[in-house]
């Protein structure tokens, strides 16, 4: 995988702003924030959809560069199948419920959309490891206080 320094990355998020703000529903208006769900939908052309992810709430979002099925739950708690196109965010449906958990689903849809990023923009080198799993996900305090082992999820 290519490595990007700090500085990198934000290179790279300046240049995500920039188109952002050409948006034709915020071209020419002041804003204050990034909405990641315009971001996702209308600059990257993504979909977002709210399943439940994990019985234990453990993971937050995922996504994928390839049609690939994973494992969800139902309200009951019943397995069920959800295939992932490449072109999708999932993240956990609790988050949207939860009006006290707006940020943390705004933090999850943008950590997703930036696997998508990545992928766009270094196609041969982003999720090219085969001892990666095809699927990208994010799990509650996965990272802390924890040497960082998977640099494409950090």
């Amino acid at each position: 995988m290519k490595h990007l320094s700090r500085l990198d990355i934000e290179g790279i998020s300046l240049r995500i702003i920039e188109a952002y703000k050409k948006l034709p529903e915020i071209s020419g208006q002041k804003f204050y924030r990034i909405d990641p769900v315009l971001l996702c939908e209308s600059l990257l052309h993504l979909n977002i959809d709210y399943m439940h992810l994990s019985l234990d709430g453990s993971i937050l979002g995922m996504t994928s560069f390839e049609e690939l099925g994973v494992e969800i739950f139902e309200d009951d708690d019943a397995d069920a199948f959800y295939i992932l196109d490449g072109k999708t965010v999932l993240v956990e449906s609790e988050l949207k419920k939860d009006i006290t958990m707006r940020g943390r689903c705004n933090f999850t849809i943008a950590h997703e959309a930036s696997h998508q990023i990545f992928k766009m923009l270094f196609p041969q080198d982003y999720g090219a490891n085969r001892n990666v799993p095809a699927v990208h996900f994010y799990r509650t305090h996965s990272e802390k206080k924890k040497p960082i082992s998977d640099w494409e999820e950090w």
